[in-house]
């Protein structure tokens, strides 16, 4: 049956328009849209073989049009959300940010905004590069912000920056925070604990049986490297951590590789043929020991090592018993390691 005029008009209030969206809402909400179309073009790139590292978000229209709305907008609340979309789209387009646009953030942007929800991992990533700048900053962010959700992400890399950097005190503090304010995730948490304790330093190395990647008939075993030291790195050529550790393991490889040493890379590509093409490259050759590991985290080797990132690296000796993991074989402490180990 119609409705009749006076009812309808009653039920029009249902029918009108939602409100309209605040600038700075605006300005996350064009963000995430931008967010989605290149993490499609991304997608699209992989399946057509493309290796990760080398693709980048098209975001030039976008960061010109931040930039200049940033010079004439004077709302604190909209610039706090330009600025935070501005280290959002450079990280889209695999960008750094210079230290004027860092120091305006830090200047402009309180720890406790709302903006830094469109991606928690701007914090961590701020934390990681600069530390004593950033460090106190995103400490503020993950014990006062007010979304739970940005609070949980930040407590989490805490914990597992503390675990891998070695530091019992700030892990199990880390740990003790995570029990106390998000119970559900201590249980992830744990899983890492545990993942880390099967390659502790002390305990023996588990077996593998690798094929050599480019050597049909070469298989690399534990016992291959008896007497002998070895480091393992588990690494990928998409993982931009391990890229930027390759500098100090050249470095290592040239002055150690004579010695009591073997270098083995466990690579956990997802196209074996991405590997080549990156080593044929003059700054990474990786003139070392080689093997694929078919089907990466969910692969029976990465279960037995507790390899839940990357890169991993540990030091395995003479014995096949871990001497070394960690923080301990990450950049210039690799070196530092490596003399106190080996003696030269």
């Amino acid at each position: 049956m119609p409705l009749a005029l006076p009812t309808l008009l009653l039920c029009l209030p249902a029918f009108q328009a939602p409100a309209p969206v605040s600038p700075s809402q605006a300005v996350v909400d064009a963000a995430r849209a931008k967010a989605k179309s290149v993490a499609e073009a991304r997608a699209a790139f992989v399946k057509s073989g493309g290796n990760t590292k080398d693709f980048k978000g098209d975001c030039v229209k976008e960061l010109a049009a931040l930039e200049a709305r940033l010079a004439a907008e004077k709302r604190p609340e909209v610039r706090q959300a330009l600025l935070v979309s501005r280290l959002f789209h450079l990280q889209l387009a695999k960008g750094a940010p210079t230290a004027a646009q860092l120091e305006q953030t830090l200047r402009e942007v309180p720890p406790t905004s709302a903006f830094w929800t469109l991606d928690a991992g701007l914090l961590t990533a701020r934390a990681e590069k600069d530390p004593q700048t950033w460090g106190p900053y995103v400490a503020e962010a993950r014990a006062k912000h007010p979304d739970a959700g940005l609070r949980r992400t930040l407590l989490f890399e805490q914990f597992l920056g503390r675990l891998d950097a070695g530091d019992e005190a700030g892990w199990q503090a880390a740990m003790a925070d995570i029990k106390a304010q998000f119970p559900p995730l201590a249980e992830r948490a744990q899983a890492f604990l545990d993942a880390e304790a099967k390659t502790a330093p002390g305990k023996p190395a588990p077996a593998f049986t690798v094929k050599a990647l480019g050597e049909a008939n070469v298989t690399y075993t534990l016992d291959s490297f008896k007497g002998r030291y070895l480091f393992i790195d588990f690494w990928a050529t998409w993982c931009p951590d391990c890229r930027a550790e390759l500098p100090a393991l050249h470095a290592a490889w040239a002055k150690h590789q004579s010695a009591r040493l073997d270098f083995l890379s466990l690579s956990f590509d997802r196209r074996i043929e991405h590997i080549a093409p990156f080593r044929q490259q003059a700054a990474t050759p990786m003139p070392w020991k080689h093997a694929f590991i078919d089907g990466g985290f969910q692969s029976p080797l990465a279960e037995a090592f507790g390899v839940k990132s990357i890169p991993k690296a540990l030091l395995i000796g003479p014995d096949g018993k871990i001497v070394a993991s960690g923080a301990q074989l990450r950049g210039a402490n690799l070196e530092k390691t490596l003399a106190k180990i080996l003696g030269n």
